[in-house]
């Protein structure tokens, strides 16, 4: 199916597989883990009370965050916040609106989520360079979700494998000690507005949120078309 400008059906063409199988020109399986969101009554779930172990010692409550040159600095110890704080003041973010960019724009949606999430914590400015986690001076992920199925990537929430990141006083941080900050949101296809929002560890993701198909990671095909493809 074809989406015009206004995201309505422009164009329906039913193909056989073998016609398909044409385009495909690498036969690269994309994979990445993959888990669901159950929303429940309430609006605001803090899953993990505490940080992970290893970051315990390396937290400090109310550090002023507009101190920081940007938030993809690597992680110090005594300018983690709480993971608790981090709940607090995230969750006044629900009820937040911004533009939708269009269905196929997901990433641009999260792109601001990204900056008003930064914004929010207090941070000078916004940046992002695209690695894991999306606010490294934090250890922070953010997800928004305008659907149940949360797309995880090459990454396992809960694997205890380092994190690639400088260690903090000779301690080295794991992939299960990132906060994951989960916005679940409704759009009208012009105004995304928050509704839910979740924050937990890596630690404890699968604990709220069941990991697709046991523990497996995910794969699927690809195929992008050519631009006539609708128009043959």
């Amino acid at each position: 199916m074809e989406l015009n400008a206004d995201d309505i059906i422009s164009c329906v063409k039913v193909v056989t597989g073998d016609v398909l199988a044409k385009f495909n020109t690498t036969g690269t399986l994309t994979q990445k883990y993959q888990a669901r969101l159950k929303r429940r009554n309430r609006k605001l779930e803090l899953i993990a009370e505490e940080d992970t172990m290893v970051l315990q010692p390396f937290v400090f409550p109310d550090f002023n965050l507009a101190l920081v040159e940007s938030p993809i600095n690597h992680p110090a110890a005594g300018q983690l916040l709480p993971i608790r704080q981090i709940f607090e003041q995230l969750s006044k973010l629900i009820g937040t609106s911004f533009a939708d960019t269009g269905h196929d724009q997901d990433r641009k949606r999260g792109d601001e989520l990204h900056r008003i999430v930064c914004q929010n914590l207090g941070y000078k400015k916004y940046q992002d360079d695209g690695q894991f986690p999306d606010i490294r001076h934090q250890l922070i992920e953010i997800k928004l979700q305008t659907s149940p199925t949360i797309d995880l990537g090459l990454v396992c929430p809960d694997s205890t494998e380092p994190l690639d990141i400088p260690q903090i006083e000779q301690q080295q941080v794991r992939h299960c000690d990132v906060r994951y900050a989960l916005f679940y949101a409704k759009t009208d296809g012009e105004t995304v507005t928050l509704t839910h929002f979740f924050l937990t560890t890596g630690e404890k993701f699968f604990n709220r949120f069941p990991q697709c198909k046991g523990k497996t990671l995910n794969k699927k095909l690809q195929i992008p078309l050519p631009r006539n493809f609708f128009s043959n």
